[in-house]
């Protein structure tokens, strides 16, 4: 399976008309990952992304590689993060999320913000829990599908 992943419509970081970031998240070879330009509007200190704003994404790409390996809901329960480079505003940059482990209910994912040289900007190491009482089927109709693939959509079980 690979291609884009649908959006979350009304997700500051991956949907697709929020005002925020519109992050288009892929999916390929047991990865999640996203490219991103620095937006200026996102800037913490001159010419930097804001902290938050790169925590921010590297909780989104993890809550998308726990997903799409097990198609449980989840929520962030503890996030740590290292800031090794600035992000810098106008500069491409790449996240990636991968699952590491599930201990009982309990899911450790981590995520890396690299810049164009492969540099680490950015590493998270994150714990998510199931949210109970929610499915797949409960988000479906909060995802925007448009321009995502049909192997993709198929995971989706949507044709």
């Amino acid at each position: 399976m690979t291609g884009l992943l649908p959006g979350y419509k009304s997700c500051f970081f991956c949907g697709p008309a929020t005002g925020g970031l519109s992050l288009e998240i892929q999916y390929s070879d047991g990865a999640v990952f996203c490219e991103f330009i620095a937006n200026q509007k996102f800037q913490g200190y001159e010419g930097m992304m804001h902290g938050g704003i790169v925590a921010g994404i590297l909780d989104e790409v993890m809550w998308w590689a726990l997903f799409i390996e097990t198609k449980i809901i989840v929520a962030t329960t503890k996030m740590e993060i290292e800031f090794k480079r600035p992000v810098i505003s106008k500069e491409t940059y790449r996240a990636k999320g991968k699952v590491l482990k599930v201990i009982h209910n309990t899911y450790n994912v981590s995520g890396i913000i690299e810049n164009s040289s492969g540099q680490l900007c950015a590493k998270a190491n994150g714990y998510f829990r199931r949210l109970k009482g929610y499915t797949m089927e409960d988000i479906i109709k909060y995802l925007d599908f448009r321009g995502v693939p049909q192997e993709i959509r198929s995971f989706f079980q949507l044709k």
